[in-house]
């Protein structure tokens, strides 16, 4: 069931008046029986994969806590072996024969497996990953094995994340399954807000910078370096809005019925280092590498070597992560190029900083910012090329055929007015950012905070914007999320 559907329209006002009328005891249930019903709405058999895990992990967390010495480990390696099983079986099972049968085929060996007619199950890599950081953070002893399953299950299935995020950890959300939750109108407000927010995010700007990037990635040797390079720089806005969209309308979701789910994105594209880019982007995701694999491998406190060593392990796999082509194990890498050169010039660029003064270090920080973006921005080729030989297509282009050698459509897909649609609301999302950047506190906190006159103005006006530019484009269908398929 997506966000953006009508589907979800009637689906959680009923559930949200159901939670609010029913009694304390029954809620979670209703939460449980809603997220199955969410999650069926794609496809249906899939939610026994969920069920298998949740049995396993639940138990799994209790034997760990039990357990004793060695024992404690056997039963954390069964419950991380069934979910990255489940996950390599489904995810990476074709690509992995595929990769093998290529070289089968060029040693001239024999080789029969053919790869399996399968669906990945929406949302697996996110659901198996807040199922893991479960029984880890009891293993670690950080958290008390849950004895409930029907609070288990609902913590894993809690529909607003269930399939992309954001992936949290059970002490942030299990105990809020316990707490009783009263209709309030400020935090109904706030969630209205952050729901109207990612549906902005996502139907205005996301959706409508689609329709020239698939365009152009559709057929990259139809177009010049130019058009390539804008197409490149709107996708990074695309997966941007698309899925901070996602999960601004999640955690408004939740809001609306007290829960607090934790902040995905931090303003990732006023990062002015690629490694302030990754304490900005998918926050869960970025944290969870971190404490559970890159600190585990010895983090930054092991010599040089090993430090950088950590950091290509980290990025590889959260290439992989994101899906079972080589694009993807690219796009990890390149990261990690990138945060390892930063990391090894650390020491010479502290020196130039401050013998620049404390003047002239704001021309640092802008430099820093375009030098980031662009990083990025030129990574996301390998993340949104259909193959490998395209993404190389691309960036030859960039730099051999950049200007076209006949008729130049500088926005193809989208017609002067649409697309200047567009640059307009990319424009004002850029300065409304900043605004809550120097604030230090999102946009919507700043207007609430002002006048009554002052709130309900700009209250009025994103209204109507949303309604005119929607209007504006009365061709649109609901489109999924860019992360449903990881």
């Amino acid at each position: 069931m997506l966000f953006n559907s009508l589907q979800f329209a009637i689906f959680f006002p009923v559930v949200t008046l159901l939670y609010f009328l029913l009694p304390h005891k029954a809620r979670v249930l209703l939460l449980l029986v809603a997220s199955c019903i969410f999650y069926m709405a794609f496809v249906p058999k899939y939610v026994l994969i969920l069920a298998v895990l949740i049995v396993i992990d639940f138990a799994a967390g209790i034997w760990i806590e039990n357990a004793h010495g060695h024992r404690r480990k056997v039963f954390l390696i069964v419950s991380l072996c069934a979910n990255v099983g489940m996950l390599g079986f489904f995810k990476y099972f074709n690509f992995l024969n595929g990769n093998v049968a290529a070289l089968a085929h060029f040693l001239g060996w024999n080789y029969s497996i053919e790869s399996l007619k399968i669906i990945l199950p929406i949302g697996l890599s996110f659901h198996t990953f807040q199922s893991m950081s479960y029984t880890i953070e009891v293993y670690l002893g950080n958290f008390k094995a849950e004895r409930s399953l029907l609070h288990f299950a609902t913590y894993v299935m809690f529909y607003p994340q269930l399939v992309a995020g954001p992936i949290e950890r059970p002490q942030n959300l299990l105990h809020q399954f316990r707490e009783k939750h009263y209709f309030n109108r400020a935090q109904f407000l706030e969630g209205a807000q952050l729901m109207l927010t990612g549906l902005f995010m996502k139907i205005i700007i996301a959706d409508r910078a689609a329709i020239l990037v698939n365009a152009v990635y559709a057929d990259p040797r139809s177009f010049s370096g130019a058009q390539l390079l804008l197409a490149t720089w709107l996708f990074a806005i695309q997966i941007y809005c698309d899925f901070w969209g996602y999960t601004e309308i999640a955690r408004g979701a939740a809001k609306i019925m007290g829960f607090e789910l934790m902040l995905n994105f931090n303003h990732p594209y006023l990062a002015t280092s690629i490694a302030d880019f990754w304490r900005r982007w998918h926050i869960s995701l970025s944290t969870w590498f971190r404490d559970y694999v890159y600190f585990p491998l010895g983090g930054s406190r092991c010599s040089t070597a090993k430090h950088c060593f950590n950091l290509a392990v980290v990025f590889v796999i959260s290439g992989l992560w994101h899906g079972a082509n080589w694009t993807y194990i690219i796009w990890g890498a390149l990261h990690a190029v990138f945060i390892i050169a930063y990391v090894l010039t650390e020491a010479p660029r502290k020196r130039f900083t401050s013998a620049l003064g404390e003047g002239k270090r704001n021309i640092m920080d802008i430099l820093g910012w375009l030098l980031t973006i662009n990083l990025v921005a030129g990574a996301w080729i390998f993340f949104r090329a259909a193959n490998l030989s395209d993404a190389l297509l691309i960036v030859k282009k960039m730099f051999t055929a950049f200007s076209p050698s006949t008729g130049f459509d500088f926005h193809p897909g989208l017609d002067a007015f649409q697309f200047s649609i567009v640059l307009i609301v990319i424009f004002s999302l850029f300065i409304l950012e900043f605004a809550g950047r120097h604030k230090h506190k999102p946009v919507w906190k700043i207007i609430n905070e002002q006048s009554r006159w002052m709130r309900w103005s700009a209250y009025y006006a994103f209204g109507v914007a949303f309604i005119v530019l929607l209007l504006l484009n009365p061709e649109h269908k609901a489109q999924p999320f860019i992360y449903f398929q990881f």
